[in-house]
């Protein structure tokens, strides 16, 4: 089986379409009553999805994390809260797998994670706790909370990914979500470099309201595309190049495509962090082969990798070059960012550096405890877009761009630890799997350098406080093959020899139901 209908089949195309639907619908209805109606119609179809069909919740809630970023396709006010699908879906998805857990008597959480998992779940509590205490507002408190409910997505991959079946039903719904953000990404770099100036501001509006990203004027018909979920374009290209490395028997057309479409995308993105973190995992992908010593794979890759990174720019190109209409440098959309183009890349490096020093001393008060969640600290930024809107170059806030650095403030040392320790079971899990599963140790390898990926991207973006990092986390481990031993009273076998992604033969025996 090559590595493209590992990814595709009817749930692909569904899921693919059900996006595409989903964005058009929100896009239409912004702002406009529909957006209520269209909020309860799709709660009623997920309700019907979580009695009727349990198992698709789980993969239907990471395929949204993906597809839109922060879950705002539609947005409704209630008591001063945004109330968007993915909220609905999550709390669907939580009562589901709560109820099923109860009634089954079943413990999902593998074993050597028990105490890991009960620990953090203190910790993040008594973080909370730790807050109220020291006044933080219960704004501050219930935002910066809300990244960590994210969690959840981990306990729902270890009660609702069983067996091969689930994981290719998993792997399907990734795969359309991951499509549509790499092509919404190119058709909205064209988009920006190619419509009439007085159609921008529609759509830029939908993009910014709906949370979907950021679009930035760079020059010329040049734009920086920027959705926070491209980061699953990272796994996606990291796991690409593993199967290309350790799998492939010869060259495969679809792998390169979707290293391609990914590599596009990526740095349409202008995202130092992005590229930061693929860099470096790419390099251990490197030095994995070399031990495996695949040497024709490095060559043939090595050469591949040069000629699609080539193909790559060259798409960029033809987007942005194509001769259809380009507004000139003093169109009315343009001009509203053009004094800030060069400066918003600078802007946000020196306010990461003014953020620095406050979070060093807020440390250096709690270090081993931390301040709770909610805690605030106050910088200066030279974000002209800041100070235009706030009349002020004063920061206080709770959401600090520095990730580990964040964890530190809030959980302290101690709670920052045991996270820690979370990741080095997980990464302890892939390393065994890799040992003991040679036919699949492309996918462990390139679950493991996502993995190293995210805690790299982390340090610069905070992405273990949100759902797009703990669904990553969620991606993982429900990919990775878990013995029964691990788990009591999960009637349904989950064993090594359970397939989780096959090289050569089909991941399940029958249809994905």
């Amino acid at each position: 089986m090559t590595f493209a209908k590992q990814f595709l089949g009817r749930p692909f195309w569904w899921a693919l379409g059900g996006f595409v639907m989903l964005d058009v619908a929100s896009f239409l209805a912004l702002h406009t009553t529909a957006e209520l109606v269209l909020l309860i119609l799709l709660t009623i179809a997920l309700i019907v999805v979580a009695v009727r069909c349990p198992q698709w919740l789980f993969p239907l809630a990471i395929a949204e994390i993906i597809a839109t970023s922060n879950g705002h396709s539609f947005n409704v006010e209630l008591a001063g809260a945004s109330i968007g699908p993915r909220i609905i879906l999550f709390a669907l998805l939580m009562i589901v797998t709560v109820i099923a857990i109860a009634r089954h008597g079943i413990k999902p959480v593998p074993r050597p994670y028990r105490l890991i998992c009960a620990l953090v779940t203190a910790v993040v509590f008594l973080a909370v706790l730790q807050g109220l205490i020291l006044g933080s507002t219960m704004t501050n408190l219930y935002l910066d909370a809300n990244g960590y409910l994210a969690i959840g997505y981990v306990l729902a991959a270890w009660y609702w990914v069983r067996d091969g079946r689930d994981r290719h039903r998993l792997l399907q719904l990734t795969a359309a979500a991951t499509v549509w953000i790499a092509a919404k990404t190119l058709l909205f770099l064209f988009a920006f470099g190619h419509l009439h100036p007085k159609t921008l501001p529609i759509l830029y509006t939908w993009i910014r309201d709906t949370r979907l990203g950021e679009i930035t004027f760079m020059q010329a018909t040049i734009w920086r595309v920027f959705l926070q979920s491209q980061w699953f374009l990272v796994p996606a290209a990291l796991v690409s190049t593993s199967y290309m490395l350790l799998a492939e028997r010869h060259r495969e057309t679809g792998v390169r495509v979707v290293l391609l479409i990914t590599a596009a995308a990526l740095i349409a993105s202008f995202s130092r962090t992005f590229w930061l973190a693929t860099l470096i995992a790419a390099l251990g992908l490197i030095v994995i082969a070399l031990w495996q010593r695949v040497w024709k794979s490095i060559g043939r890759t090595a050469t591949d990798g040069a000629v699609v990174t080539i193909g790559s720019i060259a798409l960029l190109w033809v987007i942005v070059a194509v001769p259809i209409y380009q507004g000139a440098s003093s169109s009315i959309f343009q001009s509203l960012l053009r004094g800030r183009a060069t400066q918003t890349s600078d802007a946000a490096l020196d306010s990461r550096r003014q953020l620095l020093p406050p979070l060093m001393e807020a440390i250096r008060r709690a270090p081993i405890s931390g301040h709770g969640l909610g805690k605030t600290v106050a910088y200066t930024t030279e974000d002209p877009r800041y100070q235009d809107e706030h009349g002020t170059d004063q920061v206080t806030t709770y959401a600090f761009e520095w990730g580990w650095l964040d964890y530190l403030v809030k959980f302290g040392i101690a709670g920052t630890l045991l996270f820690g320790i979370c990741w080095l079971l997980i990464a302890r899990d892939i390393v065994l799997a890799f040992r003991h599963d040679p036919a699949r140790r492309w996918l462990y390898a390139g679950l493991g350098m996502s993995l190293i990926a995210l805690l790299i991207a982390h340090t610069f973006s905070p992405y273990l406080n949100h759902p797009i990092g703990w669904g990553t986390i969620a991606i993982i481990v429900a990919l990775l093959p878990r013995s029964t031993a691990q788990q009591e009273g999960v009637t349904t076998q989950r064993s090594v020899d359970v397939p989780s992604m096959p090289t050569s033969s089909p991941l399940v025996t029958g249809r994905v139901k």
